[in-house]
């Protein structure tokens, strides 16, 4: 089964994403679907079920505190200059990251590479082509994020089915934060 880590969003956080994303025209893309918008703590990939077990064991090692967290602003991946994916942070971004090391800690008995380049991001879209990309990158900058506040209080294991609609997600296990 295809795998990934992730903290799940609350209602609030995803409404205003959504309204971020009717934002946004100037490009050819493809939305993520709202109930689908979540912060990628971790892409772990193809996994067999005795994987997926060693992976359930591996992440009982993370003890990592409960904290506040908030939407941030708009960026994109790879650059302005080439965009594929335009995102909103998670704020702090330190935390994210901190939490994000601790479970590539505990995966790296199970063979899973640490990631090189983590970044706290949410992702909104994935762009297929723009036709005036200076453009397009500033109405980005003119796009205010709400920064809505939440508790995060756990990660979960996810589990993606993707579908001609899209992908539906399922949650394998969730881990609480102390």
């Amino acid at each position: 089964m295809r795998c990934f880590l992730a903290v799940e969003l609350p209602g609030e956080l995803k409404k205003e994403l959504a309204r971020i994303q009717t934002l946004i025209t100037e490009a050819k893309m493809k939305f993520v679907e709202q109930e689908n918008l979540h912060l990628t703590l971790k892409f772990l990939g193809e996994l067999s079920d005795f994987q997926v077990n060693k992976v359930k064991e591996a992440l009982k090692q993370v003890n990592f505190e409960k904290f506040r967290a908030n939407l941030g602003t708009i960026g994109v991946f790879p650059s302005p200059n080439f965009v594929r994916v335009i995102w909103v942070s998670l704020e702090p971004s330190e935390k994210v990251k901190e939490l994000h090391n601790l479970i590539d800690t505990a995966l790296e008995k199970e063979k899973f590479h640490g990631d090189k380049a983590f970044e706290s991001h949410i992702t909104l879209a994935r762009v297929k082509f723009i036709k005036n990309k200076q453009e397009f990158i500033e109405r980005l900058k003119e796009i205010k994020v709400e920064p809505i506040e939440f508790k995060v209080e756990k990660f979960v294991l996810m589990k993606s089915m993707l579908t001609e609609k899209g992908p539906i997600y399922k949650k394998v296990k969730e881990y609480t934060l102390s």
